[in-house]
């Protein structure tokens, strides 16, 4: 039987609830960090930099080959179909400018952000949520430690800074793939491939890589951290917080991206 109009209101009024309940909360994730970040003594600062460390060599470093590899292939797969498309126009004077507004702009940030959601957001809910289940954050607060000094803001300092390095490699990488794949297959010179990337970029494009970076890494450690943390009861709740993180980051990440489109581009 279809809904009534009435179940209708309550179901959307509880969607709207929810929604409102956790985006409160993850504020109040992100100003007790906050929080915490600035009233740290210099003891405290020496461990968490530590973490922080830890946090950019599993979210950076470590993924660094992946980054690559995936910038590569894409700058390829960009280049061969712009010359398929292109090729009774001059291509090769279009591939530095659409190397720049497809993978520079949009997709290079996207990409990059997609795979550490993928490899290392999932990593920090699962980590958490298992120290919730165990008591491990009990005991810290126990101690006199403050969780959210020791385990949220290594792993937010460590995703932006981790993200921030990954999207340039990943810009390089496809830009080093694509005009490699120009070079051999059409023989363009790196002169005018450069001179065709310079006169694309823009001050805008220069900028809005950091921001997305600190847009999207924070976003992305605190949603994994929120869904982690909110695990109460048993180890079956584990892979459903892992899954909440990875829709919830996917979808702060592609509004993100929209709204930062449609201001600086639009």
């Amino acid at each position: 039987m279809a809904p009534t109009l009435l179940e209708l209101s309550r179901r959307t009024g509880r969607a709207v609830r929810h929604f409102l309940e956790v985006r409160g909360d993850l504020a109040h994730l992100v100003g007790r960090t906050l929080r915490g970040w600035m009233f740290m003594d210099l003891r405290r600062f020496r461990v968490v930099n530590e973490q922080v460390r830890l946090q950019i060599k599993f979210t950076g470093i470590d993924a660094l080959a992946l980054v690559v590899a995936v910038g590569l292939g894409l700058g390829a797969v960009t280049v061969i179909q712009a010359f398929t498309q292109l090729s009774a126009l001059g291509a090769e004077d279009y591939i530095g400018p659409i190397l720049v507004l497809i993978v520079i702009r949009e997709l290079g940030p996207l990409l990059a952000a997609i795979l550490v959601i993928g490899r290392s957001a999932t990593a920090i809910a699962a980590e958490l949520a298992s120290m919730k289940l165990n008591d491990e954050v009990d005991a810290l607060e126990a101690f006199g430690i403050d969780p959210h000094q020791y385990l949220l803001l290594p792993r937010a300092i460590g995703a932006v800074v981790s993200l921030f390095a990954l999207m340039a490699c990943f810009d390089a990488a496809a830009l080093a793939g694509g005009f490699l794949v120009a070079r051999i297959r059409f023989g363009l010179p790196l002169g005018p491939f450069l001179d065709g990337v310079r006169g694309a970029l823009t001050h805008a494009d220069l900028w809005i890589t950091p921001l997305k970076a600190f847009l999207f890494g924070g976003a992305i450690a605190f949603h994994a951290a929120y869904y982690g943390l909110a695990v109460q009861r048993s180890q079956t709740e584990i892979p459903q917080a892992v899954t909440r993180t990875v829709v919830a980051c996917f979808g702060v990440v592609f509004v993100f991206d929209g709204l930062l489109a449609a201001l600086v581009y639009g």
